[in-house]
């Protein structure tokens, strides 16, 4: 509750800092008969329009995707809220800094003890901005998504028709998604049987649906509907905070939620297939005691990690000191406070153990360059059986989405997905 009333306090500082801002300048400007805004308003607004449209190119590059002018608008209007915060932390810095000075180096104290204090000042204001301000902009940067627009579709990438969807994930959050029917071939094993399944498919973080419709490569064709969709603060779904899987687990059952109440004759049984973040979130999702988080038959998980702490704690390894040890004690509360939920708390491992008795299939690259192999290997261990795992050799983060050979296990995996018997 009181991480809750926090972020809610930080929300209202991104919206009302900037006005609020502007207001005080031009206030500040009457008041002194110069012209408004002043010099060094106006300079941290153009950083901010740098920060916001690099940050909205570069995720446009990076997911091959299309900026939008709305969210350039808006990665300004958060960068710029960004740095008033940090503005505002500097000034309060500064100012203890000072009351310090005129308390313990009056003009009748000796030289020397006035430098001592007046050096101490300057170097706390220091410490206080890098031991607070690297940690939150780092954790600022990782959950806040300028979301960009999908340049292909099924039929583009994989020649597959599909239906546009809209749906609302279980806490209200707008989603946007494809349904693609299956579409059996010869491959085909048991098409009456397959027709009657669909597996919703969750892409990873800073990606979206368009970058992960390949997972459907092996699944339309034998016969298998799917649904695919983009998660919060990414695509085309609203919101524009990211939580790594935690948040998420509304937005999966949201989508299980639609193919049960739209779809209810192709949703006899369910699967899931995530990647990265989305395997977190699918996770999450399959262990919940909700009829929709049961409806979930059967998990693959594709380059995910067992614990966000953990997780927190390997990329800090990334860092030299201190900076490693700002990223897990300070940058990991932050991010909480950011997104209204404590990230230290979830643990996909805890919730691949809730799964059981339902079966979970693990794939995990042993090169992966970003989540350490040995996360699969622990999220693999502490799962219950029915479990099964695939370690691809020369696979990193995200080849191993893309390989064929993996995408046709997969779908022998809910092809023979079983629920073991519970006596």
């Amino acid at each position: 509750m009181l991480l809750k009333a926090a972020h809610y306090v930080m929300v209202a500082a991104y919206v009302g800092l900037p006005i609020a801002a502007i207001a005080w300048d031009i206030a500040r400007a009457a008041k002194g008969k110069r012209a408004a805004p002043s010099s060094s308003l106006i300079m941290t607004f153009f950083a901010a329009v740098a920060i916001g449209a690099g940050l909205s190119v570069i995720y446009a590059l990076a997911v091959g995707g299309a900026v939008r002018v709305t969210q350039v608008l808006l990665a300004i209007y958060f960068a710029f809220s960004l740095l008033l915060i940090l503005k505002v932390l500097d000034a309060l810095v500064t100012r203890l800094g000072a009351r310090a000075v005129a308390r313990f180096a009056r003009g009748d104290v000796k030289p020397l003890r006035r430098r001592s204090v007046i050096a101490a000042a300057v170097l706390g204001r220091w410490i206080v901005l890098f031991a607070i301000g690297l940690p939150y902009v780092m954790a600022s940067v990782l959950t806040y998504r300028p979301k960009v627009r999908a340049l292909e579709d099924p039929v583009d990438r994989l020649g597959f028709v599909y239906e546009p969807i809209e749906f609302r994930a279980t806490d209200g959050t707008h989603l946007s998604g494809w349904w693609i029917p299956g579409q059996p071939d010869a491959r085909a094993d048991d098409t009456e049987r397959a027709a009657m399944r669909t597996v919703i498919i969750c892409h990873g973080l800073g990606a979206n649906k368009s970058n992960h419709v390949i997972l459907a490569q092996a699944l339309v064709p034998a016969g298998y509907n799917v649904l695919i969709f983009d998660f919060r603060a990414h695509g085309s779904s609203g919101g524009q905070l990211a939580s790594f899987g935690d948040l998420e687990r509304h937005d999966v059952l949201g989508a299980v939620r639609w193919v049960r109440a739209n779809r209810p004759e192709q949703a006899q049984e369910i699967f899931g297939v995530g990647a990265s973040m989305g395997a977190a979130a699918l996770l999450a999702a399959a262990a919940e005691p909700s009829a929709d988080g049961r409806a979930i038959a059967a998990v693959a998980v594709y380059g995910t990690y067992d614990d966000l702490a953990d997780m927190a704690g390997t990329v800090a390894q990334r860092f030299p000191p201190p900076v490693n040890w700002l990223v897990r004690h300070v940058g990991m509360p932050m991010a909480s406070l950011q997104t209204g939920t404590n990230l230290a708390d979830f643990s996909p491992a805890r919730c691949a153990q809730q799964i059981w008795p339902r079966p979970i299939l693990v794939i995990h690259g042993v090169q992966d360059e970003i989540i350490d192999f040995e996360h699969g290997q622990r999220l693999f261990n502490a799962a219950s059986p029915p479990r099964s795992r695939i370690w691809v050799q020369q696979g990193s983060h995200n080849s191993i989405v893309d390989d064929q050979q993996t995408a046709d296990d997969v779908r022998r995996f809910f092809n023979e997905a079983r629920a073991m018997p519970v006596i």
